[in-house]
Formats: C-alpha cells, structure tokens, sequence
C-alpha cells in the first residue's frame, strides 16, 4: 500500500483538485484507492459524499426559517441544519482520536469502483487539532497505526491536506510514503512553496521520517508563454530527481464546466483531462519501478 500526500501551505493552488483526480483515475486504472480528506473544509467529502450534494442543495433551500432572525441565529439555523444531517456518521475525527480501532466504520464507498473515502465532515478537524495538542503521548502516529489494520485492502492511499501545518497535518505525513507538492507559477506561490520545503525538512529531521517529494507544476496557463515553460525548464534543473514529468495545464472554461457538474476533470476530453491521465500512468510507473 503506497500512501501519498497532496501538501501546499498555499491555497488556490489546485491541491485538491489533483486529490480527486489522481485517486479517481487510479481506481478507474484498477487500483484499489482510499482517499482521506485532512481539510476541515470538507471539500474531498463534499464531492464524493452523496450526502452533501443532495442535502447541501434541495434540503437546505426546504429549511424554515423564522421571522426576525438576526445575524448569530441564522448562523446558528444554518449549523443546526448540516449537524442534524452528519451527526451520527463517523468520519476522520474518529480517526484521529480513537486510534486504529475504529477505522473500518469510517470508510464509505465513492460511486467510483474502487475508490473509497475517509471524509472530513463539518469542521471538527479544527477542534481534533486542539484536542490532539491537549493530549499525552504520541499523537502524530494516529493516522498511521490506523492505516495499519487496512494495508491488505488498498495499493494507494491519497491524503488530501489542508493549507496549515498543525497535529493534523504531522498525522498524515508521518502515514505517508510520498509527498507530492503542486506548484502554480507565481511569486507568493514559490515563496509558499519555499516555506512548505523547510516545514518538510524539519518534520523529517524531527520525527527522522523518510519520504520521498515530488513537486508538480500544476495550473499551467494554455498558449504561448516562455516565461512559464522556461520556469518549468529551470525547476527540472533545480530537481531534477524530484520534478514530476507531468505538469497540469489550467483552462478556465474548462475548470468551471467540472465545478459546475462535480464532473472530474480526467473524465473530460479536453488537455488537461489528458494532463491527468498522464499524471496517473506517471505515478503508476514510478510504483512499478519500485
């Protein structure tokens, strides 16, 4: 069972977006996948949970809501509202708090064959984490004794993560095997990118774990533009041995199209469905040399 994380301390920089794709297109490659979502955000869970489509839409435009709420009740109808319907559904916290125990009751089916998910529902992670800080003994071993009782089930495990540095995050690297960062042009974005280097480089020398990095240039703009592919060519010098092949074009139309639809996009012929494709067979030929 390999483990991967998907880590950038930057948002907006497509981190989730290759989550999905990589861990669906492995599954539609044959592989058994269990992707894991560390992003109180939830986003992973909301596009593959049927739940949270269904209810976020039809179920909430049905809420009643009182005359003369003012602004901290309507929060609180509305919290009210998604709490009543994941109440009693376990999810990552369990995890994360209960040990290896109680994994199993928290993997739910996609509707993608093979492909299972530990979801992150509400925002529990945020309250995980200080509880977790709170705690004696060793806690950023959690993930990983968990993902122990499952390892005959899964080839690939994909670990979405949230843009902080916290217990969460330590969780789901100490579990991985290999971290791949994606990287969008730009000069807060390699600045980020930078930051996120030397937290890797002090969590391995701190917890003496040994992974391997590869760095994805992702959201390449189409058209003609040296600057972006003369970066590229200086990064495959900078990393050589780290550098993935693939990098993952960006087309507006296209992205929104996906969002729009919850459609993946490797599912869409178009060049960043190829892009992804070619990201899947990469990672798959990288394990097979291994």
């Amino acid at each position: 069972m390999k483990k991967i994380s998907i880590i950038n301390e930057k948002g907006g920089v497509g981190k989730t977006t290759t989550s999905i794709n990589l861990a669906s297109g492995l599954a539609k490659e044959g592989k058994k996948v269990l992707i894991i979502d560390l992003d109180a955000q939830g986003n992973v869970s909301q596009f593959f949970i049927k739940n949270f489509k269904s209810s976020n839409l039809k179920d909430f435009n049905q809420l009643e809501v009182p005359e003369h709420l003012d602004l901290k009740n309507s929060v609180q109808l509305m919290e009210n509202f998604f709490e009543e319907k994941f109440e009693e559904k376990k999810d990552i916290n369990d995890v994360l708090l209960k040990k290896e125990d109680i994994i199993k009751e928290c993997i739910y089916q996609t509707e993608i064959n093979k492909l299972d998910i530990i979801p992150s529902f509400q925002t529990e992670l945020i309250k995980t984490d200080k509880l977790l800080t709170a705690s004696s003994g060793r806690i950023y071993n959690h993930l990983s004794k968990a993902l122990r009782s499952v390892r005959k089930e899964y080839d690939y495990v994909i670990i979405d993560h949230a843009p902080t540095f916290n217990n969460i995050t330590v969780n789901g690297l100490f579990a991985s095997d290999e971290v791949i960062i994606p990287i969008k042009i730009g000069g807060f974005e390699i600045r980020s990118f930078l930051n996120m280097m030397n937290e890797l480089f002090n969590f391995a020398d701190d917890f003496e774990k040994d992974y391997s990095v590869k760095l994805l240039m992702n959201m390449i703009p189409r058209g003609n533009r040296p600057d972006y592919y003369n970066f590229i060519n200086k990064m495959k010098e900078l990393f050589p041995n780290n550098l993935l092949l693939t990098s993952i074009g960006y087309q507006d139309a296209v992205a929104s199209r996906s969002s729009l639809n919850s459609k993946l996009l490797i599912d869409t012929d178009t060049n960043v469905g190829n892009d992804y494709k070619n990201l899947v067979k990469e990672i798959l030929d990288e394990s097979e040399v291994m």
